[in-house]
């Protein structure tokens, strides 16, 4: 496991080796810089290749030394970091929620809200994909998470794919209103504490 760190105003690219999960973090070999080891390091990076060849990058908020059954270990925390490689250029977030669209003057259709962005969303339209065409605006009415509130959105079809094997629409969001992006936020803060959560929780090496 490579880290690396910034440690008393020098840059510094260092081995350690992750040995288990421990509390919000993991505890790892002493990391050592100059043949001394460290006392605390924040806003490190820490990257590794899992079990199945992955290439895996950990931000670290904090690498700190832990007396562990009379023997000198550091604990690492922080969390994982993900290239977004998709067109819309902002993070997706799959969220999977049933909302009721509307294209134009045409009869209100159910349909799946696969994933959303600050920029764009797309939707699972099934059977019902000759209702949308580029260039369409849809309305739609999206259930919340309680099953009780909604969220207002409106956007336009920029393409049609397929998910796995059904049908899908990929749309711009137009005029993101102020509770739509409450709502991107909120999503945004859930994964983000759901990954910590997880964080090492596979592939310890």
């Amino acid at each position: 496991m490579n880290i690396e760190l910034v440690h008393e105003g020098k840059k510094y690219n260092v081995e350690s080796t992750v040995l288990t999960q421990y509390s919000d973090g993991v505890l790892i070999t002493p990391v050592v810089c100059n043949d001394k080891m460290i006392q605390y390091c924040s806003e490190a990076s820490m990257s590794y290749t899992d079990s199945y060849g992955k290439l895996r990058s950990f931000h670290l908020e904090s690498i700190s030394p832990i007396d562990f059954s009379g023997s000198l270990f550091h604990v690492a925390q922080g969390s994982e970091t993900v290239k977004i490689t998709n067109n819309r250029k902002a993070e997706r977030y799959k969220i999977q929620r049933i909302a009721h669209a509307r294209v134009g003057n045409k009869i209100e259709q159910k349909v799946l809200v696969n994933d959303l962005s600050m920029r764009g969303i797309s939707l699972i339209v099934g059977k019902s994909s000759k209702a949308y065409e580029i260039g369409d605006d849809v309305d739609l009415d999206m259930i919340r998470e309680d099953g009780y509130s909604h969220v207002k959105i409106s956007c336009q079809v920029v393409r049609k794919f397929k998910i796995d094997q059904f049908e899908a629409v990929g749309c711009q969001l137009i005029n993101v209103s102020t509770v739509l992006l409450d709502y991107i936020l909120g999503v945004k803060k859930q994964k983000e504490i759901e990954k910590a959560n997880r964080m090492f929780t596979k592939d310890v090496v």
